[in-house]
């Protein structure tokens, strides 16, 4: 198998059989959820799926075909926590640990207080810069601010190489294992009934984890349904339950971000943040534990674990359409829940 460029896996994301994934299909009126169907089509949408604790409430495929996997760009992020999740459960890992105990390369004093806990939450200080080439070595030399400095959150494809190596590293130990992404589809993909068909790779044939997943709805809705779950899966604890339930927590620095995910808040607060999202308007039906993952073009994942919800939403690559808004969708949805 050619690790560069695209790899194709031999199952597909979506629900085989009842029997075999949690996610079951619900006979609804087509018509329910027939707003928020429209709006996501006239917007470019190509999936459309409504679960609410493992059921499914409504579906739409533009292309009509529910196994079709589409790129959902920076909408992979929702992928990382699950590869932590599993390597914390696998005793391979701990979120406090300082990173520099596994890239040696970190032995600075201002690299040393980084954990794994702060890549993943977006408060660690490190980024790439504007002229800054995007591959692993330059993330290995990125320096964060001085330990005097302001550290502020950010969102970057930075830290997904470095989570990502971190994780390689790891692996080394754990079976022969050493890369990430075949790992998680092993560990976790693979029993919960999604197997992503694509990852982009890196030259050096490493996994895009910033932006490289391609997934078809329902995949990406188990991903959501496990997270969701707190890791839990047919009554096993697959990955780590703390991991789970931080991963839709904020941090002190940046409430409205967790692990991979943004967040709801009673704020309503959107200043700052480097989404395109009307998620924190006023207007905003969101629950204040909605979490959702965001890729370009209105890609996304929610999460609602009070209203036991996942919502998915896709989208064709370089759509011209209008504008796409979070809080119209969730309100077209809200009504006919």
């Amino acid at each position: 198998m050619d690790r560069r460029g695209f790899i194709t896996a031999a199952a597909a994301c979506s629900v085989v059989s009842a029997s075999t994934l949690p996610v079951a299909r619900a006979q609804q009126p087509p018509a329910r959820f027939s707003e928020a169907i429209a709006y996501s089509a006239d917007r470019g949408g190509t999936t459309f799926l409504v679960v609410r604790n493992g059921v499914v409430l409504g579906e739409a495929y533009q292309d009509g075909n529910a196994d079709t996997r589409w790129p959902i760009g920076e909408g992979t992020h929702a992928m990382m926590p699950l590869l932590m999740g599993a390597l914390v459960s696998d005793r391979l890992l701990r979120l406090d640990d300082p990173v520099s105990m596994t890239l040696g390369v970190w032995s600075d004093p201002e690299r040393q207080v980084i954990s794994t806990r702060t890549l993943l939450n977006g408060t660690s200080g490190i980024s790439f810069g504007p002229n800054d080439t995007h591959d692993l070595n330059t993330a290995l030399t990125l320096q964060p601010p001085p330990a005097q400095g302001v550290v502020r959150f950010s969102d970057d494809a930075a830290t997904y190489f470095l989570l990502a190596e971190i994780a390689r590293r790891k692996l080394l130990t754990y079976d022969g294992a050493t890369d990430p992404a075949q790992y998680l589809t092993d560990r976790v993909l693979g029993p919960i009934g999604c197997v992503p068909v694509g990852w982009t790779r890196n030259p050096d044939g490493s996994a895009r984890f910033d932006d490289g997943c391609a997934v078809s709805a329902r995949g990406w809705a188990e991903i959501g349904e496990l997270i969701r779950r707190n890791g839990v899966w047919r009554a096993e604890q697959i990955v780590d339950s703390s991991t789970m339930m931080d991963t839709l927590r904020g941090s002190l620095i940046e409430p409205r971000a967790g692990f991979g995910f943004w967040l709801a808040s009673a704020t309503r607060r959107s200043d700052g943040l480097p989404v395109n999202s009307d998620l924190w308007s006023a207007s905003s039906p969101a629950p204040v534990d909605l979490a959702m993952a965001a890729g370009a073009q209105g890609q996304r994942l929610y999460v609602v674990p009070s209203r036991d919800l996942v919502i998915v939403r896709q989208t064709r690559a370089n759509v011209t359409s209008a504008p796409w808004s979070d809080a119209a969708f969730l309100t077209a949805i809200w009504r006919n829940l």
